[in-house]
């Protein structure tokens, strides 16, 4: 595979995975966050297993390490994002989440002790205001200000795993990492959720229907493919693809969930959609490089 498949691959990823936010949101009202995630990850790990029998069977450790590795890691991101979304609106969700292209850079500069470049700082405090205009639109929920906080936590995380998948998919098989990534969540889902005593399947058949998107869709290939898209491209090259993902999630919460739209909500929505694209804008003279 080379650069420019990578980049189509990640790019449906990342739309596949925007769709979660409203399907998670709504099956959250009849079913505890962790429960939602534990049937999610569990069923998609056993289609994947199906498939995918004999890589897992010659899964080399590697593989192993890197995908309990990365689903410890998602299984944390995940959680933030799962009860932040009840507390506020699933586009809002998703935006915020993304911050993570403009995350990945600023980790990454702290990890290697130098200084951010300057468009990084620049893109990152401008979604940051952007945050704040979201975070107004949000005021009228008991708990708004805990989802905002629990969402930005996401954010952190996500690009955390962002960063760690680039690292572990290079030197495993990619869909196999992604396998057992799955694999791990489902099962540190389901052990939370029991020690909870929360643990319920869905009920109806327009639930089992959104459970079915989460697993086939937003997991099965969202989940398992970015290894192996991010394979061929460096983690602040596909974090910078993670832009489709709030596209997808907003358009969606205001269309099928009628999610207000109002001055506040647009401004922000610009300020970190620009932030974004701003920085993937190319620097003249300058041409990045793959480490």
């Amino acid at each position: 595979m080379n650069q420019t498949k990578a980049r189509f691959l990640l790019s449906a990823v990342f739309i596949a995975r925007g769709t979660s936010f409203l399907f998670s949101k709504t099956l959250m009202q009849n079913l505890f966050p962790t429960s939602v995630l534990a049937v999610r990850f569990l069923m998609a790990f056993t289609i994947l297993a199906c498939i995918f029998h004999k890589k897992l069977i010659r899964c080399s450790r590697a593989s192993l390490r890197g995908g309990i590795l990365l689903g410890v890691l998602y299984t944390v991101c995940m959680f933030f994002e799962m009860f932040g979304l009840r507390l506020i609106e699933s586009g809002v969700s998703a935006l915020i989440e993304n911050m993570a292209i403009v995350l990945v850079p600023v980790l990454a500069a702290v990890l290697s002790r130098s200084l951010p470049r300057a468009k990084t700082m620049i893109c990152a405090l401008v979604a940051v205001v952007g945050v704040g205009f979201l975070s107004l639109t949000q005021r009228g929920g008991a708990h708004s200000g805990l989802g905002i906080f629990l969402i930005l936590m996401a954010a952190v995380t996500y690009a955390i795993c962002i960063m760690t998948t680039e690292k572990v998919s290079r030197g495993a098989d990619p869909l196999t990492v992604g396998a057992v990534q799955l694999g791990t969540m489902g099962v540190l889902s389901l052990v939370v959720t029991l020690a909870l005593g929360e643990f319920s399947l869905p009920q109806s058949g327009t639930q089992w229907g959104m459970m079915l998107m989460l697993v086939l869709v937003c997991s099965c290939f969202g989940f398992a493919f970015q290894p192996l898209g991010q394979k061929y491209l460096r983690a602040e090259e596909a974090a910078v693809l993670t832009v489709l993902n709030p596209f997808t999630a907003s358009i969606m919460g205001i269309l099928i969930a009628g999610e207000s739209v109002g001055v506040a909500k647009v401004t922000g929505y610009i300020l970190i959609l620009a932030a974004l694209v701003f920085y993937n804008l190319p620097e003249k003279g300058k041409e990045r490089t793959r480490r």
